[in-house]
């Protein structure tokens, strides 16, 4: 059996399903790029949680009965792949009002035709329960015991009038890149702000507000110079309000504000929706990976000019 992620007690997924007599829904958590959003559906008929997180069953359909997910399992080292169908409401049955399911504020199937789940991280859980409550049912249903499925990117949207297909590949389709694990170069091996350089992203991030004339792909804003490397060139944006709120796009080079100018910043590839005057953004600073680089953020102790070796493995 899969490694148990969550259960109310030790051992008591299993003493469940020793049982025979159960029932299971499954959880999708969906992380759009960046890490800023989350959306949690799952296919029960009744809202799923626990440690402190929801799966609600008002949003879109996932999994229906009619077309229920696909999958493909392989030993070795080929790509699994997971499939399922999205079918978002047309019009809310009590309120009345048209579209109610939407990813930010933006309806699901025009977000997806944005491309709002490119590079998204999908993950399945199996939430497991002795018996579903009888109605009216609790407002959220506790599981016993969870286990995960399934995890892995966004491959493609297929979009239908009414109806989208999701096909996701798991993390085995980054053994795809044909490189050695250590490259020797004259720049710094890592990326700012991971695990090997050490430093942390909040404390170099910066505030700033789009002005008039800003772009899906081009920011207006007199945003101040970060510290560290002084530029936003090579870093990136996240957006924290508007229609765009939760995507993060790589900045290709920054204009700093002179003479009463306005600043600009260009993005390396444009937001799904128009940016409005007034959203609010955080921008984070860049590194061109050189060593002069390093030493503008202090930190040339963790310049990774020589190959990463791993520590020996510990007898068990």
């Amino acid at each position: 059996m899969k490694t148990v992620k969550y259960e109310t007690s030790a051992g008591a997924l299993v003493a469940l399903l020793d049982t025979r007599s159960f029932a299971f829904a499954d959880l999708y958590t969906i992380t759009l790029a960046g890490g800023g959003t989350s959306l949690r559906f799952t296919t029960a008929d009744t809202d799923i949680g626990y440690g402190g997180d929801v799966w609600t069953h008002a949003g879109p359909l996932i999994d229906q009965k009619s077309s229920r997910a696909t999958a493909h399992w392989k030993i070795g080292l080929d790509t699994d792949t997971w499939q399922f169908t999205v079918a978002p409401r047309a019009v809310d049955p009590i309120s009345g009002a048209a579209y109610p399911d939407k990813i930010g504020s933006v309806p699901w199937l025009a977000a997806l035709q944005g491309g709002a789940l490119d590079g998204a991280v999908v993950l399945v859980d199996r939430a497991f329960v002795a018996a579903w409550p009888d109605f009216p049912r609790s407002p959220v249903v506790a599981p016993t015991g969870v286990v995960n499925i399934f995890t892995g990117r966004v491959a493609t949207v297929d979009l239908g009038r009414t109806t989208a297909v999701i096909s996701v590949n798991s993390h085995l389709e980054l053994l795809d890149q044909q490189m050695p694990i250590n490259v020797y170069q004259a720049g710094c091996r890592h990326t700012l702000f991971d695990a090997g350089c050490q430093l942390a992203a909040s404390s170099f991030a910066v505030s700033g507000t789009a002005a008039a004339g800003s772009m899906p792909r081009v920011i207006v804003s007199n945003i101040g110079a970060p510290s560290g490397s002084g530029t936003f060139t090579l870093g990136s944006l996240v957006m924290t309000s508007g229609l765009n709120a939760g995507f993060a796009r790589s900045i290709r080079s920054w204009s700093p504000s002179t003479g009463g100018a306005s600043g600009s910043i260009i993005l390396l590839s444009a937001f799904p929706y128009a940016v409005a005057a007034g959203d609010t953004f955080t921008a984070y600073p860049g590194c061109d990976k050189q060593l002069a680089t390093c030493g503008l953020f202090g930190n040339t102790a963790n310049f990774g000019g020589q190959p990463y070796i791993p520590p020996p493995e510990t007898a068990t």
